[in-house]
């Protein structure tokens, strides 16, 4: 059954907050600098403790920095950390583009949600849209570097845990409801109760209703969306706009020792952007969409003072909503003008549980172990490939390619590959995991871990972690770091298959996981109370990077098979092919540095980092999409019943791939500075008005485009030009 039938039964149900104490919830300027910075967190250990102990470089941003700065979704808080290139509008299944410290890639960055995972298991990319909504949690908790010692596959990059509010935190029914330049629609609305010692309820629901940015109308340079204005035909009437219909639901209900709780996520935004628009019509009807949800609970078999025992049940889907499609315009006329389009249509779905227990050890002031054990049972039916017509829901999950078998019974002509009906490719996980923390003395900390995951399809994988820690005094930390991760080669790029006249992808059933070994040493120093200093240098080595390649030759020079050759009057057995697989080697390395300072009601930082790195594919060239200098300054006063914050993001010249077609070859894309306001006056205790300007000064600028930089996906990504939000806060 999938998960969805199970939501709309469940009326009340629980998410786990985190695996330790949340803090309180303070106004940011009524906080020392040192405990705004040095705030307990759970994400890099699986259990509470101060960023300053915890063995790796953590972030905390609260509900109020949150407020403060005017982020409404999970992709606005990019703008404001060190070490990460953004590009905010790019092609519908990413969304936006994250690279950390110089590894790319939305499937590399592990995002939880009160430690449950949120990512899809199967390895898909995680879309980062309008549709994560910020005003649900009380803290953001960003883990830099790898972590798959403690959470196994896709813990790569880095981990970012999304912790939801309590029920007391809102006492009541808090909400918002705004309007967006584009014409859009954002609002959402809260009710959370303590209803005594034992028993805290919360429900959630947001709704992102309207358009994005027309970036036709502004970036109509041919490089970029000229196309799009010469449509004709029955094209050239379509609705040139970029819609989105998001919505969210999330409850979770604690009741003693035991939490329940379900999320929804529910995004369907264009899919143009970003793509070249004589491939892919930039219009209504060319949309992406997919839901995310889970039903998990967690119970408290044991917990004292010393020691911690719970276990979880979790069941999880994810699925492309079938009306997503790659929208392909069509010369009909043969005049060179686009007068028509057929959609190709996807759908893909993955839904899983797992079991698990973690146990808690704090064997004396000195020792403490973690460890725990997950059981994964997976329901894989991979993405289709392009149909003429949306999935039938009601039907099996099958993708008939058997229009694609060759005269021998060869789908896609793949020798050896006689199945041309795929269906569910179902997998298990087992995983099981250790850390010991160790304090020889009173300055310095030991973190020893490592975990054993054995997945059914590509076997054993061990990640081990080491840190140590060490304080010269109260007030400066030095850690180093060594971590490991990997990327599980999942049922999203093995039975990847998609074909047009022109090219073809086909399944790859060998590729291994990719693997990255991170290297670290940074510290922290605070000099005063008001003043903080953070400096980083860090090393990732990748290999096995997993990315789709040129199919190689078969034995005998035997031919691949695309019969839709044939429409451009070409042979079937003929045109490019390209499969996932593992292909060279990359390393990344630099540095970053962060200040912070506070005076009375103003709070000050800015974060300069510099990445260097290399991409050893089948030529040495520069690590793609990655800006070598990032400056993020961010400036919040607060005065009265006023309060204001400013962000200025400086990227420099992004490399491009050398095979980007407008600047490969060693050139790279121009950097820009870009300025975000964010505004807000307390009408009353209970009601305020918030204004938030992205990019105030309407620059136009280019970010790093995903996938190969050419033939279906522009060289470059034009980024939004001004949006102006204005809205009401509530809570009553």
């Amino acid at each position: 059954m999938k998960i969805s039938k199970l939501l709309m039964v469940v009326s009340l149900v629980l998410v786990y907050e985190t695996y330790g104490q949340p803090i309180e919830e303070k106004d940011i300027f009524s906080m020392s600098l040192e405990e705004l910075m040095n705030v307990e967190i759970t994400t890099a250990s699986k259990r509470a403790q101060k960023i300053s102990d915890a063995p790796a470089t953590v972030i905390s941003f609260s509900a109020a920095q949150i407020e403060q700065f005017g982020w409404r979704d999970l992709k606005d808080m990019f703008r404001a950390l060190t070490g990460v290139d953004v590009s905010y509008d790019v092609q519908g299944e990413v969304k936006t583009l994250v690279t950390m410290r110089g590894v790319e890639g939305n499937q590399k960055i592990l995002v939880l949600q009160d430690g449950q995972r949120q990512n899809p298991i199967t390895g898909e990319r995680f879309i980062f849209g309008h549709n994560i909504p910020l005003s649900i949690y009380k803290r953001i908790e960003i883990v830099y570097g790898p972590a798959s010692a403690l959470y196994g596959a896709d813990a790569y990059a880095g981990v970012i845990n999304l912790i939801t509010k309590d029920g007391s935190d809102i006492d009541g029914y808090s909400g918002s409801i705004g309007y967006i330049s584009t014409q859009a629609i954002d609002g959402h609305l809260s009710f959370g109760k303590k209803i005594d010692e034992t028993t805290d309820i919360l429900l959630f629901g947001r709704i992102y209703n309207g358009y994005d940015f027309p970036y036709h109308k502004y970036y109509t340079d041919s490089l970029d969306y000229g196309t799009v204005n010469t449509y004709t035909g029955r094209l050239g009437q379509l609705d040139k706009v970029y819609p989105i219909k998001n919505w969210n639901l999330l409850g979770k209900i604690r009741y003693k020792k035991f939490l329940l709780g379900f999320d929804w996520q529910h995004q369907l935004e264009s899919n143009a952007p970003s793509a070249i628009p004589s491939n892919y019509a930039y219009v209504r009807n060319n949309v992406w969409g997919q839901d995310i949800r889970h039903i998990y609970g967690i119970y408290d078999l044991i917990k004292n003072e010393n020691f911690n025992l719970e276990t979880l049940v979790t069941l999880g889907d994810y699925e492309i909503n079938p009306a997503s499609n790659f929208f392909i315009p069509i010369d009909t006329n043969n005049d060179n003008l686009l007068d028509s389009a057929a959609p190709g249509y996807k759908y893909g779905y993955s839904g899983y549980l797992q079991l698990g227990i973690k146990s808690d050890w704090m064997v004396n002031e000195k020792l403490n172990f973690i460890a725990g054990l997950t059981a994964d049972n997976v329901i894989s039916f991979p993405k289709t490939k392009n149909l003429q017509h949306p999935f039938a829901l009601d039907g099996l999950l099958e993708d008939d390619l058997s229009q694609f078998v060759d005269t021998n019974g060869y789908t896609f002509g793949m020798i050896g590959l006689t199945d041309s009906v795929f269906g569910k490719r179902n997998y298990k996980n087992f995983g099981a995991y250790v850390q010991a923390q160790y304090s020889p003395f009173e300055k310095l900390s030991i973190t020893l871990g490592g975990r054993f995951d054995y997945n059914s399809i590509y076997k054993e994988t061990f990640n081990p972690r080491v840190g140590v820690i060490f304080k010269t005094t109260e007030k400066l930390t030095f850690k180093a770091l060594v971590g490991t991760a990997f990327i599980a080669p999942s049922n999203y790029y093995r039975w990847e298959n998609w074909a047009n006249p022109y090219a073809m992808h086909i399944p790859n059933l060998n590729i291994k996981p990719e693997k990255l070994r991170s290297y670290e040493v940074s510290g922290i120093y605070f000099p005063t109370k008001s003043l903080s200093l953070r400096a980083s240098i860090f090393r990732n080595d990748m290999t096995d990077i997993i990315r789709p390649i040129p199919a190689g030759d078969q034995p005998n020079n035997y031919p691949y098979y695309n019969p839709l050759r044939l429409l451009i009057g070409e042979l079937p057995n003929t045109g490019f092919v390209e499969i996932n697989g593992n292909l060279g080697a990359i390393y990344s390395q630099g540095f970053e540095l962060d200040l912070t300072c506070q005076l009375r009601g103003l709070l000050f930082s800015v974060g300069y980092s510099f990445t260097d790195g290399l991409d050893k594919e089948e030529y040495d060239s520069k690590l793609p999409k990655v800006s070598q200098h990032k400056l993020n300054t961010n400036l919040t006063y607060q005065y009265k019943k006023f309060f204001a914050s400013l962000t200025v993001r400086y990227y420099g010249d992004i490399w491009t791939a050398p095979t980007n077609s407008l600047y490969g070859g060693g050139q790279t894309i121009p950097g820009a500075t870009i300025l975000y306001l964010n505004a807000g006056y307390n009408l009353t205790s209970n009601l305020a008005a918030t204004l938030a300007i992205d990019n105030m000064l309407n620059t136009k600028h280019y970010g790093a485009a995903p996938y190969g930089e050419s033939i279906w996906i522009q060289p470059r990504a034009p980024q939004s030009l001004i949006k102006v939000y204005g809205g009401l806060k509530f809570r009553f």
